[in-house]
C-alpha cells in the first residue's frame, strides 16, 4: 500500500524559532546558543545567559563573546566557531580546560555544528556546553577518560606523548582505553592530539604576527610544510590563507605584533 503521508508539508509549516526556544530551556544544566556567521548571539537560552551574566537574552543579542569574555578566552571560543562554519562539519563532545577558571580540574564538554540557509549554506553555528569536574563524571563514560585529556590539553606539543602514559592515568588498558576513547569522543587519543595542535594553530594565526613556521615548531608539528598539508586538510585551506580570512588585512596589520603565547 502506498504511503502518502506528508511529512515535508508538516515540517515546512512548523515555527522552528518556538521549537529551538522550548527545547533550549528544558536543557537545566546546558548552555544553548546560535551565532551568525560574524559571531552574534541570535538565540541564548537562561543557561547560556546566565554565563555571560545577563539577565536576559536581550542583553546578548547582536553581541559577541568578545563582549562578555577576556581575549584570550573569546578567542578560544570563536576559534572554534570558525572551524565548525569553515568545514560545514560538527564537533561532538568535545573537551577544553574550563577558561574561567585557571588552576582548577574542572572542564566543560561541548558540541557545536554548522546552521544553514534554506539553500544549504553555512550562515551561523549552533552549540551546547556544560561546565564538568572530575567528581561529576566519576560513574560516566567521560569520567574514564578525563584525567588523560586535561593531559593532552596540557601537553598536546609533545610527540613522545603515548597512550601507555595516558591510559595509566584513567587506570584502564591501553586496549581498554583506546576504545572507551574513541566510544566517548569519537576519535582515537592521537587524533585528538591533533584536533587541539589545530585549534591552537587557527588561534595562534588569527591573534599574532608568528610565522607559520614559527606556529608550526610551538603547536608540535614538524615543519611549516607539515603544519600546511594537515591543515589544508583539515579546513581545506592553507594557514596563509586562513590567516587572510580571519584577519583583517592579514597577519600584523590589526594585531600589531602580539607575541603573546597562547
Amino acid at each position: 500500500m502506498e504511503n502518502n503521508f506528508n511529512a515535508r508539508g508538516f515540517l515546512d509549516q512548523v515555527n522552528w524559532e518556538q521549537v529551538a526556544r522550548q527545547l533550549g530551556e528544558l536543557l537545566a544544566e546546558d548552555a544553548f546558543f546560535i551565532k551568525d556567521a560574524d559571531g552574534r548571539f541570535v538565540m541564548q537560552n537562561r543557561r547560556a545567559c546566565d554565563y555571560c551574566n545577563a539577565v536576559d537574552e536581550s542583553q546578548t543579542l547582536g553581541k559577541s563573546d568578545a563582549d562578555f569574555w577576556p581575549g584570550e578566552r573569546a578567542a578560544r571560543y570563536a576559534e572554534g566557531d570558525r572551524l565548525v562554519m569553515g568545514t560545514g562539519r560538527p564537533l561532538v563532545n568535545q573537551l577544553a580546560p574550563a577558561p574561567e577558571e585557571v588552576g582548577s580540574d574542572n572542564m566543560i564538554v561541548y558540541s557545536k555544528f554548522p546552521v544553514t540557509d534554506h539553500d544549504g549554506r553555512v550562515i551561523g553555528v549552533a552549540g551546547l556546553h556544560r561546565r564538568i569536574d572530575a567528581k561529576s563524571t566519576q560513574s560516566t563514560p567521560l569520567g574514564a577518560v578525563y584525567r588523560a585529556v586535561r593531559r593532552i590539553h596540557e601537553d598536546y606539543a609533545n610527540d613522545n606523548l603515548r597512550m601507555t602514559e595516558l591510559a595509566r592515568l584513567t587506570g584502564l588498558s591501553p586496549s581498554q582505553f583506546n576504545r572507551r576513547f574513541k566510544t566517548v569522543l569519537g576519535v582515537s587519543p592521537k587524533e585528538y592530539q591533533l584536533r587541539v595542535r589545530m585549534r591552537t594553530a587557527c588561534r595562534l594565526l588569527e591573534s599574532t604576527d608568528w610565522t607559520v613556521a614559527r606556529i608550526a615548531a610551538h603547536c608540535g608539528f614538524h615543519d611549516h610544510s607539515h603544519l600546511s598539508h594537515v591543515f589544508r586538510r583539515q579546513t581545506g585551506q592553507s594557514p596563509g590563507q586562513y590567516r587572510s580570512q580571519h584577519t583583517a588585512g592579514g597577519a600584523g596589520e590589526q594585531r600589531g605584533g602580539d607575541h603573546r603565547s597562547p
